[in-house]
């Protein structure tokens, strides 16, 4: 998609917003004997991080507990050039104040729903337009400083971050006639469009990227722009991972989006490997969720989670892995650990 550019200001308040040191520190500085405890908790851990868009940060807070990580770039990003006619009647519905309630589901899609808006010569228009809309929802804060970046007011941030948590958030609201948009990414949640149509909302809907298993040029291009350090998926090495995933070679496995858990299990699948990944998953690494969502996914495909934080995010499912080995130790004695695989 040509004319995408972004502020230098969005990229500071997205990596100020995720900044690894603080999300550390906010979770883990209680007591410094607690702290002392903890930090090295998963130490001797090979530890598996799925997902790509923040393997990094994520790799880099298991190994502030003592981890091992070993990052598997599971998900890719493909920008849906072909349905750049669905994306203009989405924009042109807003701009003529179809649109009553509106719900953004990505920081990436609220960036992409910009860019075509200013190629269409739109953008302001738009802008406006958002901003004398009832109700804006934001499923993360990663939507909301997408969209204050452009002066765009969120009046609803729910709770829980999933689609369910959105549509429980707007049972305190009246959406009965009213047009709620919804602005996917990869994929959709049947649950909240059901929700909505359920209390007789009309649902106006539009996906503006989707997951694949490799990272598009265009699509990097967006994600680098964002400020995220992006690892593309590569399925030669997916599969790599999940053979030695059957082989014991590690302890724990963490995924943080259910798109992470499908295109995994898809992978799987088509090399004849879901089955034995499904058994060493099950009975021999410990599985962690970030949510309740990706607790779902996981579900979907016959896997059980043992370790899913309270808060779903990132920070707090690491917090969440190592009270969940501190426990088993105080239990159990001494983990051993599970890899056949050096440490």
């Amino acid at each position: 998609m040509p004319c995408i550019r972004y502020t230098d200001q969005y990229m500071i308040t997205l990596l100020t917003a995720t900044n690894i040191s603080k999300i550390t520190r906010r979770y883990l500085s209680s007591q410094s004997a607690e702290r002392s405890c903890s930090i090295l908790s998963l130490a001797g851990m090979r530890i598996v991080v799925t997902g790509s868009r923040r393997a990094t940060e994520l790799a880099h807070l298991i190994s502030n507990f003592g981890g091992t990580p070993k990052i598997i770039a599971t998900v890719g990003f493909e920008i849906n050039q072909r349905v750049s006619k669905e994306i203009e009647d989405f924009i042109n519905k807003i701009v003529e104040k179809k649109i009553d309630y509106i719900i953004f589901m990505t920081g990436p899609g609220v960036y992409l729903l910009m860019s075509a808006a200013r190629c269409l010569g739109l953008e302001k228009i738009l802008v406006e337009a958002l901003n004398q809309i009832t109700i804006i929802i934001c499923r993360s804060f990663k939507s909301k400083y997408a969209l204050a970046d452009h002066g765009i007011k969120t009046d609803i941030i729910p709770q829980d971050n999933t689609a369910e948590g959105i549509a429980r958030a707007l049972n305190n609201y009246s959406v009965y006639n009213k047009n709620v948009a919804i602005l996917w990414p990869g994929s959709d949640s049947s649950v909240l469009r059901q929700e909505l149509l359920k209390s007789g909302a009309q649902v106006v809907e539009c996906s503006i990227y989707t997951y694949s298993h490799e990272l598009k040029e265009d699509a990097a291009k967006v994600l680098k722009t964002m400020g995220f350090n992006y690892k593309s998926p590569h399925q030669a090495k997916v599969v790599e991972f999940i053979e030695e995933i059957t082989k014991g070679f590690f302890d724990a496995i963490t995924f943080t989006s259910p798109p992470a858990v499908f295109e995994f299990f898809k992978i799987a699948e088509q090399y004849h490997l879901k089955e034995s990944l499904q058994q060493s998953l099950n009975q021999d690494i410990i599985v962690v969720a970030v949510g309740p969502s990706t607790e779902k996914a996981l579900a979907e495909n016959r896997v059980k989670v043992d370790v899913m934080p309270k808060v779903y995010k990132m920070g707090p499912m690491v917090k969440a892995l190592s009270d969940y080995v501190i426990q088993t130790k105080a239990n159990k004695g001494k983990i051993q650990s599970k890899s056949n695989f050096p440490i």
